[in-house]
């Protein structure tokens, strides 16, 4: 071939003889003729130069080295190479479709996508043809999905991501078991299905990219990375925070705006907000602070402008990645708390007042107005300790026990089959709420299944537990060696009688770092409120915290100096526990003068981060699905019952609901039905490809095997494909440099794509054949002997020598 003696192929075949091939010589008859010449020759040339000088030895050793080459034809040596074997191999050419590459490089009239159609279809034709004359040439173009072409005729750039990853996977898979030598890949590498850590290198052949675009940085501004936190505060606001990418707009304005998309939702406070970026290349932050209507799903809409000036308005590269779509779900509530005290008092009645000004927090009293007592007493026989009136009467129920019941009286109940017999017995009636609060209530109350119940009810089914200080609390409870004991995160082994004076409270520094325990913005001011506080008289003395337990306030008696744990919280199982050791907090509010409220609002406070994370009986959950580049959500349900155990045979149907960019609600719901997953009982999935940029609302109802139904729950994501697919216009080099290194592929230029199909003859290839080179018949192995004897003659006579 003619091709064949070009430097490109010289250069190849040089590097492959070098790294892999193996030298033999054919005229094995020779050698003894050929040493015996050789050392003759080799002596004679000693002896003709042992009185010549330098110049005279630097002849000898250029005629020795020429009769050397000229003996070694006579072994006839040569050169044994594998190469790939023509026509036997496949290659594949693959090209980026994404609507990414229609970025413009800095200084460009035309799209990177533009471009490398043009170079594909109209650019040198040479590599190509060779490709062909060699390999078997299959060319594919991807974006969501893998797609083989007869030419790139129809590159149009309008795939909504870029599917890398996928692309790799299903070339991988169409070729298993086939003899693919490589693939020639076209992309900006900036993949939107690429999780790095994640991706499976095994049974890909070599990569060789070519990168679409420059890393020179182009005029634009992007949303970066957007996040959404709720804190405990009572208004509960959530908190907005984004970084914006500015290139290119040096001493410019950048406005970023929140609109709420839901029907019905108020404008954000202060929904605009301008930062100037101060170099060519700024990262902005922004945050906002609001309040979405509780009880659902919010959608809102950032978008990220530079501000006019009295210049025009610089062009960005992509206006794509200014706008983002955000999630906000303030959750189904109300939570409902259980309360439950040994007698009325004051603590009760600014508590229910603290919770009737929150919307998410349902208090449910359960309040003791008369003790366990005897009705009448008779005197009985000598030891007897049970009513007379019961003698000969079995024991069978409740209705002959000794002692009447106390009397219990229900406050806020959802219906009149409430709590109707006292502290809940059963698992499903305990554990519909998500907090429960004990207040003055010795530990004789409850039967020993109710204190395994409540322990099961944290550990288990993960709802918090409250135990206030005072009356007949903690140490003067008895609840030392009891269940409820066992999991409160102080011990209770420690009793002292002494009479308790005025105490005052203060925040200990890992409680200072819990939002929910400040009610100031400093720790300077926080400090100077505690101090203001009136004192408390009432305080439960307990022994030290357990471990793992977290003291998050002290007390300190003013007499004495002695401090004691005054509010100790530690997780317990799926649960948490919490033991609140002053029992007079109501007098706070009675000197409350000034009226700030604050009392009201360390109780919503403390309240609601008891009941927060508390699971549901249906959670409704979202996961992006990993290396989609549909960008798919697996919609997970996890459904349990009332004792909160998995439900099987459930049936959990979805209504997906689209809210676009602009504001407009889908008509028509798309209905989904979710099936079991066979890895975890009582979890139900659905997959869900979203089309469109926008929020995403589903509600999901849960029906039992009897077709009852069980409940439901809302909840929501987001999903804007442009944002990944545009979130950085300056290619991605780095991916690509490890695509060609992990694969053994080689990265190279455009201007490179003729020498690396030359290189890819003589490179390991899944079919390969025996490659012979007669180095005894190449013309530089005489040119070179010649060549010594030349230079040789030459150096003698300009010296000389004869």
């Amino acid at each position: 071939m003619a091709r064949s003696a070009s430097p490109v192929v010289c250069h190849a075949v040089i590097v492959s003889v070098l790294l892999t091939a193996s030298l033999v010589f054919s005229g094995g008859e020779w050698w003894l003729p050929v040493l015996s010449g050789w050392a003759l020759a080799l002596v004679l040339v000693m002896l003709s130069c042992r009185r010549s000088g330098t110049a005279g030895r630097i002849c000898g050793s250029l005629r020795a080295v020429g009769f050397t080459l000229l003996l070694l034809c006579l072994l006839e040596p040569t050169w044994i190479d594998h190469r790939a074997r023509p026509g036997a191999n496949y290659a594949a050419i693959l090209a980026d479709n994404s609507q990414g590459m229609r970025i413009h490089n800095a200084g460009e009239d035309i799209s990177r996508g533009e471009s490398l159609r043009e170079f594909l279809l109209d650019g040198p034709p040479g590599w190509q043809e060779a490709l062909e004359e060699r390999f078997q040439v299959r060319r594919y173009q991807f974006d969501t999905r893998l797609e083989g072409v007869r030419d790139f005729g129809g590159l149009q750039f309008d795939g909504r991501a870029t599917g890398l990853g996928h692309a790799l996977r299903s070339l991988a898979r169409r070729f298993e078991g086939q003899p693919l030598a490589g693939i020639i890949l076209f992309s900006d590498g900036n993949a939107t299905d690429w999780v790095e850590g994640e991706f499976d290198w095994t049974g890909l052949p070599p990569i060789h990219p070519i990168l679409s675009g420059t890393d020179e940085r182009v005029r634009d501004i992007a949303i970066g990375k957007v996040t959404v936190t709720e804190t405990d505060f009572e208004d509960a606001p959530i908190t907005l925070t984004a970084k914006v990418d500015a290139d290119g707009f040096a001493a410019s304005e950048v406005r970023l705006s929140l609109d709420p998309l839901s029907p019905g939702e108020e404008e954000v406070p202060g929904e605009e907000q301008f930062r100037e970026a101060d170099a060519e290349r700024s990262v902005l932050d922004y945050r906002f602070q609001f309040r979405p209507e509780p009880g659902r799903v919010s959608f809102y809409r950032l978008e990220a402008r530079p501000v006019p000036g009295d210049e025009e308005t610089r062009e960005e590269s992509t206006l794509a990645n200014n706008r983002r779509v955000v999630a906000v779900d303030r959750g189904g509530g109300p939570h409902r708390i259980l309360y439950v005290a040994g007698r009325p008092n004051w603590e009760y009645k600014f508590l229910r007042r603290a919770m009737e000004e929150d919307d998410q927090i349902q208090l449910v009293g359960l309040v003791r107005i008369a003790d366990r007592a005897p009705r009448f007493e008779f005197k009985g026989r000598p030891g007897e300790t049970s009513n007379p009136l019961y003698r000969g009467f079995d024991k069978q129920d409740e209705l002959t026990e000794q002692y009447d019941q106390a009397v219990m009286t229900r406050l806020n109940i959802r219906d009149v089959s409430e709590l109707v017999g006292g502290f809940p017995r059963k698992a499903e009636d305990l554990y519909e709420y998500k907090a429960v609060i004990v207040d003055d209530l010795e530990a004789s109350f409850f039967t020993t299944e109710q204190m395994s119940l409540l322990q099961r009810y944290v550990s288990e089914r993960g709802g918090g537990f409250l135990a206030l200080g005072g009356y007949k609390s903690l140490v003067d409870g008895d609840y030392e060696g009891t269940p409820v004991g066992d999991m409160l995160p102080v011990y209770l082994d420690i009793r002292d009688d002494r009479p308790v004076g005025e105490v005052r409270m203060r925040i200990t520094r890992e409680g200072m770092l819990e939002p929910w325990m400040r009610l100031r913005p400093t720790e300077s001011q926080e400090r100077d409120r505690l101090a203001s506080l009136v004192p408390f008289r009432v305080l439960s003395r307990v022994g030290r915290s357990k471990p793992g337990a977290v003291t998050l306030m002290e007390v300190r008696e003013e007499g004495t100096g002695e401090i004691h744990p005054g509010l100790v919280v530690q997780r317990y199982g799926r649960g948490k526990t919490a033991a609140l050791m002053i029992g007079d907090l109501w007098r706070w509010q009675m000197h409350d003068r000034e009226g700030t409220g604050e009392h009201g609002r360390a109780w919503r406070q403390l309240v609601r981060w008891l009941a927060g994370d508390v699971p549901e009986s249906i959670e409704l959950s979202f996961r992006r699905v990993p290396a989609d580049p549909n960008q798919a959500m697996s919609i997970e349900v996890r459904v349990r019952d009332g004792e909160f155990l998995p439900m099987e045979n459930a049936e959990v149907r979805l209504e997906v609901e689209t809210v676009s960019l602009d504001g407009e609600v889908d008509d028509l719901p798309a209905e989904l039905v979710a099936e079991a997953s066979a890895e975890e009982p009582g979890l139900y999935q659905a997959r869900y490809i979203p089309r469109q940029a926008g929020g995403y609302a589903v509600k999901a109802s849960v029906a039992d095997a009897d077709g009852l139904t069980v409940g439901t729950q809302d909840g929501g994501w987001s999903s804007d494909p442009a944002a990944a697919e545009f979130r950085s216009p300056v290619p991605n080099r780095a991916l690509m440099e490890e695509l060609a290194r992990r694969t053994g592929g080689t990265m190279v230029e455009r201007d490179g794509l003729e020498r690396l199909v030359e290189e890819l003859m003589v490179r390991d290839a899944p079919v390969m054949e025996p490659w012979r080179i007669p180095l005894w018949n190449t013309p530089w192995i005489f040119l070179l002997a010649l060549a010594c004897f030349v230079l040789e003659w030459g150096i003698r006579r300009a010296r000389g020598l004869a």
